[in-house]
């Protein structure tokens, strides 16, 4: 899914495509309108002359018309479409190369400038898109096959968690995974990733047109929203090529399920920046930086093939990383919970060829419940691990389409990753290194490779941690940061 959106909008496709434009009202969430503070010269909120000029240059339109005609007025709130067959997983998605650009956002350089790694952790430098971080996932226990390594996506420890039965794969892709060779030494680091090519060219990163306005405060009811007023806009006709190149893509049965990862990876931008606007106004000073594979410096890495114990190394790549002006840190995830469901499990339309065409997919919403889930609490726990004991906590933001966010912390627990610690090396040492794939109900089933009640105790706590995860803020639809039309038009969550 991520592939075949980097490949459909091409390089910055997206956002060179969003029109430049300043307005004296800055639209946020649907239907409410926040009004920018004015100059400190006493002007206003005036059109910035990049701006205007970046708006010519985008929208052969007058840039003046792309403002709100109708100062001070409230708009007309439209529902959404609630079925339809193209589902715009890009719907109002601020994207990654203008989050860069944030004056509260610290990004990772250029993967193919860098040119040499001085110490293992040095990996956290390559970015998540580039092949030097996937490079580093080969034979390596990260969090996407942590939870699985743990029997925790087994039946049986899975309905003792809750996890939904879609989630439930067993063990066995992640004894596949453990087996493959993984980078462990600086100096196999240092050849293999330190190329200085293979990623796009760097200059497709420079972007000639302004993305934030740090200087004029956006507001809503007198308080601080936003930490930066956001410029770019998308037209129609941007929406029109969308459709043209997604319009077929989802009449593939297989392809349907798709639309739910690629919306988490297109929205995942919009919801480090909810994480940037509440931490920043609330902690004064705060600011997020991006971050790759972190961890590969842990002590309890073995960094060769030589080494004493399981052989297990570990790794995790938060989504950033939070930084206090007071020197704490904690690491962010966020989940983005995709509207688009399939309308039909069965058949694409329903009746038949015969019968009446139906739409492919419906909108299913609802509000967040306040808890981390249990499969995500080894996530967690392995990312605070990963970034060294100054992380002590770390920060999930669950964002939806139009439900709004929330806010939640998870504290760090060290009995509970040693126990992790432990069922990994043995998931390695029984299975991986003898070269045994794993049972269903791993370590729960009694027999050869029963956990027994140790086992059974660390499942029941993992549920316990997951349910006492503090809930920081609930933040409403209508405060969260994302695209806005050129002319105030509701950008629908369907595109036919």
């Amino acid at each position: 899914g991520d592939t075949f959106l980097h490949a459909a909008e091409g390089n910055n496709a997206e956002s060179a495509d969003i029109a430049t434009v300043s307005s004296k009202e800055s639209l946020a969430g649907d239907g409410v309108v926040f009004s920018p503070a004015h100059d400190v010269n006493g002007h206003g909120d005036k059109v910035t002359e990049a701006a205007t000029a970046a708006a010519a240059v985008t929208d052969g339109n007058n840039p003046a018309a792309s403002t709100n005609s109708t100062k001070g007025s409230r708009r007309t709130r439209q529902k959404h479409r609630m079925t339809g067959n193209i589902p715009d997983v890009y719907w109002r998605a601020v994207p990654l190369e203008h989050l860069r650009h944030h004056p509260r956002f610290e990004p990772l350089p250029h993967p193919d400038t860098v040119k040499e790694l001085k110490s293992l952790e040095d990996v956290r430098l390559f970015r998540q898109e580039s092949w030097q971080w996937d490079a580093l996932h080969s034979g390596r226990c990260t969090t996407s096959q942590a939870t699985a390594a743990l029997g925790l996506l087994d039946p049986e420890a899975g309905s003792v968690l809750g996890i939904p039965r879609s989630l439930q794969k067993g063990a066995v892709g992640a004894y596949h995974r453990l087996r493959k060779p993984a980078l462990r030494s600086l100096d196999d680091m240092n050849e293999v990733l330190c190329t200085g090519e293979g990623n796009s060219p760097p200059d497709l990163e420079t972007l000639d047109y302004p993305v934030w306005d740090s200087k004029r405060t956006t507001r809503f009811r007198g308080t601080t929203s936003f930490a930066a007023l956001y410029l770019p806009r998308i037209k129609r006709t941007d929406l029109d090529r969308r459709r043209q190149r997604l319009k077929d893509y989802y009449l593939d049965d297989s392809s349907r399920w798709l639309a739910r990862m690629q919306w988490g990876n297109a929205q995942e931008p919009t919801a480090i920046l909810t994480a940037l606007n509440y931490f920043s106004r609330a902690v004064p000073g705060t600011i997020i930086r991006e971050v790759g594979m972190c961890g590969a410096g842990l002590d309890i890495n073995s960094t060769s093939s030589g080494s004493e114990g399981s052989g297990l190394i570990v790794g995790a790549t938060p989504d950033a990383v939070i930084h206090y002006p007071n020197g704490t840190l904690e690491a962010l995830e966020v989940k983005n919970h995709c509207p688009f469901v399939p309308l039909y499990w069965g058949s694409r339309r329903k009746g038949g060829s015969k019968g009446k065409a139906e739409d492919l997919f419906r909108i299913r919403e609802s509000r967040m419940e306040m808890e981390v889930p249990p499969a995500y609490v080894p996530q967690l726990m392995l990312e605070m691990l990963s970034l060294g004991p100054q992380c002590r906590s770390a920060i999930m933001v669950r964002q939806t389409a139009t439900k709004g966010a929330v806010i939640l912390r998870l504290q760090r627990d060290d009995d509970w990753i040693n126990e992790m610690m432990y069922w990994l090396n043995q998931f390695m040492e029984t299975f991986v290194n003898s070269e045994v794939p794993p049972p269903p109900n791993v370590f729960w089933e009694d027999g050869e490779y029963s956990g027994g009640e140790r086992y059974r105790a660390f499942v029941n706590r993992t549920k316990e941690i997951s349910e006492r995860a503090e809930h920081v803020t609930t933040v409403p639809h209508k405060e969260i940061q994302r695209v806005v039309a050129t002319r105030s038009f509701q950008i629908p969550l369907f595109l036919d």
